[in-house]
């Protein structure tokens, strides 16, 4: 195992607080310290969310490695990344989980999932406690991430509970659809609005984001194709 994904490196989420309450604490930082991303004590948000100045301070290890937070002691301040996941979850919460997923690739934990995942599904509780193996604290942490990765969109869980990697990714070498049938697939959908998107349930969310992908790496040599020609 490299140096990187050693004990030492990886940070987990805290357990003092889900990561629904993470996101609720980036959105509180982001409309404290403004536009220009200002740092903001802990006190400050605790109060805002009514929750313990130590728990919002917990919150900051996994959030600034995984770019979130940037380094400013004694108080929290978002990144260009934090505060652009904040704007956009006020706005377009489809497009905030985009972000992060894009964002969030080659990280340790989306390695370390592609990894445990790849060979098949694993019960949600099964891979949290592989995400965390080695590493300080309760379980609740392996089930945190967990849930930041389904959030990110690059761990699907189905109604079982059951994990996954998202589709194609787990399968580059499977043959693509016809492009009419993936069409098909998305026509129903194609006059959705943002907020009908954003309002899907998770796991038909996350069906319809593998679909786009499906379609487009599907079209993407042959539009590569179509131009070069």
């Amino acid at each position: 195992m490299a140096p990187s994904d050693s004990s030492r490196s990886r940070i987990l989420p805290t357990e003092r607080l889900t990561p629904r309450r993470q996101l609720e604490v980036i959105d509180a930082i982001a409309e404290l310290g403004g536009p220009g991303r200002s740092a903001v004590r802990a006190t400050t948000v605790g109060k805002r969310l009514n929750i313990a100045p130590r728990s919002v301070s917990g919150a900051a290890g996994f959030l600034a490695q995984a770019g979130i937070f940037r380094a400013d002691p004694g108080s929290l301040a978002l990144t260009e990344l934090g505060f652009a996941l904040a704007q956009l979850r006020s706005t377009d919460s489809a497009r905030a989980r985009l972000l992060l997923r894009d964002s969030w690739q080659g990280q340790w934990f989306q390695r370390s999932a592609v990894q445990h995942l790849s060979s098949g599904p694993l019960e949600e509780a099964e891979l949290a406690r592989r995400l965390k193996a080695g590493a300080p604290g309760p379980a609740e942490r392996g089930l945190y991430l967990t849930e930041w990765l389904v959030y990110a969109l690059l761990v699907d869980r189905d109604e079982l509970g059951r994990c996954t990697l998202p589709a194609g990714e787990e399968c580059p070498t499977a043959s693509a659809p016809k492009e009419q049938e993936s069409y098909g697939v998305l026509d129903p959908l194609m006059s959705a609005t943002p907020a009908q998107i954003s309002a899907l349930p998770d796991d038909q969310f996350i069906a319809l984001m593998g679909a786009y992908r499906t379609v487009f790496a599907s079209l993407s040599p042959r539009i590569r194709q179509r131009t070069n020609g």
